[in-house]
């Protein structure tokens, strides 16, 4: 399960920083510097779920809270970029970029705090 948790959360951050390089000019030196920070902030709420994936001992619900968190950050991103980006592209669509990370990071503190509570009660 934990195999299948990091495969999704490789694809859904992959698919978060194709969308920031479709919607950047990635060909201009000067779009780096500010393409590091938002990278980072973006993947924030991939690496919550990914150290939840890895915490210690845990149960078979467990995990299955964790694979439907890493469904649901990824899915939840894909939707939204694509929303902004390639359905209804408008002038605005790059802020979405900035409260994606904080909506998801919203939504995983129940399940991952569900996950908790579930390894901590053991098989």
């Amino acid at each position: 399960m934990r195999r299948a948790t990091l495969a999704v959360l490789i694809c859904g951050f992959l698919t978060t920083l194709g969308f920031m390089f479709h919607a950047g000019e990635p060909q201009r030196l000067s779009w780096w510097p500010l393409f590091v920070p938002f990278a980072a902030w973006a993947g924030v709420p991939y690496a919550l779920v990914y150290a939840a994936s890895r915490r210690g001992p845990a149960t078979t619900a467990s995990h299955a809270v964790v694979f439907l968190s890493a469904l649901a950050v990824s899915g939840f991103s894909a939707l939204m970029l694509y929303q902004a980006f390639i359905a209804h592209p408008d002038a605005q669509s790059g802020i979405v970029l900035l409260f994606i990370p904080f909506y998801q990071v919203l939504g995983l503190l129940p399940l991952l705090w569900v996950a908790r509570v579930l390894a901590r009660r053991g098989p």
